[in-house]
């Protein structure tokens, strides 16, 4: 076939395409439209950096979670087929990877403690929904999405062997951070607008989970100081130093602990730069706050200083005993409180029932919890995991999954340790801090069960066990 002929082919197929997609809006129907557009992005992402599919959808989806968090997290690639985001890519991705690496004949992962662990956690939960989802069906395996979102650790590391890809992810996860405060910040002042107009079928595309947007402004204040270079630095600084006072100041405390931790480990293990400047720039902000307080005794100012010294109070009140005259914490022992009661429930019945093996997936967790925290609310309550990754771990797979999970949680922290003590690149102490972060986070809240806080994490983990693994091939020539 001659040039101007396949060329001409191609044009008019796109034209026949190109009236139907406009048919297909124009009737209200968007689902094709959207895909055939994430398909033509992803060919040109693939094109323009010369990268395989699976590098780019897994960038793609990783992006989307940081810029849409929730809403992003609802859109089904069919409809009336639960397919969200994450298991597309799990399933596109790992289908063509699993092809690279038969036709190479290449063991997909490096062999060492964490990648064991790992894997021994994905075989537990599975072993353990081959059993559940014939009692339970689907349910069980919306549960059982807390293990399988582990196999994005093994996917990332794989795809991250290849310099080219691994630079693609690592602009993924800046530019998500990037964007996180200015799509939060969109997301905070006109909620009207994105909650019903910016939507597909009804349900919005930006839509953030409170602890979760905290949660990655706090990763973002990591990430983008120690990626910043040269000129950078005059503006990136000072955004990271907002984004940590944010943080610091701000009302969700799981994120503000993780991130004080991993502050804290930097100075342990001597790293200056990080926390001399955040915890400066906090507590100038903090002088100023308190100075304004005390001197004009403006109302912002009054009221913000009684949230941050109840907030601290309220950490360690874990029974949710004290009260809390604040208007910007009021809640806080009742938050305590309602924590404090699902996770003994879940204990309790789990030790009463199947301490070794756990009460599997598709089990109701938070029954028991909301007779005794709350019974009036039991048609209305639907979350289903009890706001702590260890309680959940014990609770779904007993005393061989809290063991192996605590395991892993352990090696993770280990290693960010060695990383900072040993590893001269900071890029990689950013990636350790960042999964670090998010494991504190999930201690106290709803994270890693779902795929807003799993993705990244899983991603941001295996990007730093690639980068400290030693493993990766020389860098391309120019």
């Amino acid at each position: 076939m001659t040039p101007a002929w396949r060329n001409f082919l191609i044009a008019g197929f796109c034209s026949l395409l190109a009236i139907w997609v406009g048919v297909e809006i124009a009737h209200g129907e968007i689902v094709w439209p959207v895909l055939l557009g994430l398909v033509a992005i992803g060919a040109v992402l693939a094109r323009v950096f010369s990268l395989s599919v699976d590098v780019v959808v897994l960038g793609l989806v990783l992006t989307g979670y940081f810029v849409g968090n929730r809403g992003f997290a609802q859109l089904t690639l069919l409809p009336g087929l639960p397919l969200f985001p994450a298991e597309g890519a799990l399933l596109l991705a790992g289908a063509w990877r699993l092809v690279v690496l038969a036709r190479e004949r290449a063991w997909p992962w490096p062999r060492n403690l964490l990648n064991g662990l790992v894997l021994l956690w994905l075989v537990l939960g599975t072993a353990r929904v081959g059993f559940d989802v014939r009692t339970h069906g689907l349910l069980a395996v919306r549960d059982y999405a807390v293990v399988y979102y582990a196999a994005l650790f093994f996917l990332t590391q794989e795809i991250a062997r290849e310099a080219r890809a691994r630079e693609f992810l690592h602009r993924c996860l800046l530019v998500g951070l990037l964007m996180v405060p200015v799509s939060f910040a969109a997301f905070e002042l006109f909620p009207a607008f994105l909650l019903t107009q910016l939507t597909v079928r009804g349900a919005p595309l930006i839509f953030f989970k409170g602890d979760l947007a905290n949660t990655f402004l706090a990763a973002g204040s990591l990430v983008i100081f120690f990626w910043a270079r040269g000129r950078q630095r005059w503006w990136a600084w000072p955004l990271c130093a907002a984004l940590f006072a944010y943080v610091l100041f701000g009302e969700n405390r799981a994120s503000a602990v993780g991130l004080l931790g991993v502050t804290l480990m930097m100075l342990a293990a001597r790293r200056w730069l990080f926390p001399v400047w955040q915890l400066s720039a906090a507590t100038l902000v903090g002088v100023i706050v308190f100075a304004v307080a005390m001197v004009s005794s403006h109302p912002w100012a009054v009221r913000k200083i009684d949230g941050v010294a109840d907030r601290v109070r309220s950490i360690a009140d874990m029974q949710g005993l004290a009260s809390y005259a604040s208007e910007e914490s009021f809640n806080k022992g009742d938050n305590n409180r309602f924590r404090w009661i699902w996770w003994r429930s879940v204990v309790e019945e789990t030790t009463q029932t199947n301490p070794v093996f756990g009460l599997g997936f598709g089990h109701d967790l938070a029954r028991g919890f909301v007779q005794e925290y709350s019974p009036e609310i039991s048609e209305e309550f639907t979350a289903r995991s009890p706001h702590n990754i260890f309680v959940t771990a014990y609770g779904r797979l007993g005393a061989l999954g809290l063991l192996v999970w605590t395991a892993v949680a352990g090696v993770i922290g280990w290693r960010a340790w060695r990383s900072l003590r040993t590893s001269p690149e900071s890029a990689e102490w950013a990636l350790w801090g960042m999964a670090c972060l998010i494991l504190v986070s999930a201690t106290f809240g709803v994270v890693l069960e779902g795929p807003m806080g799993a993705v990244p994490f899983w991603v941001a983990l295996g990007l730093a066990s690639v980068a400290e693994s030693g493993a990766l091939p020389p860098p391309e020539k120019p």
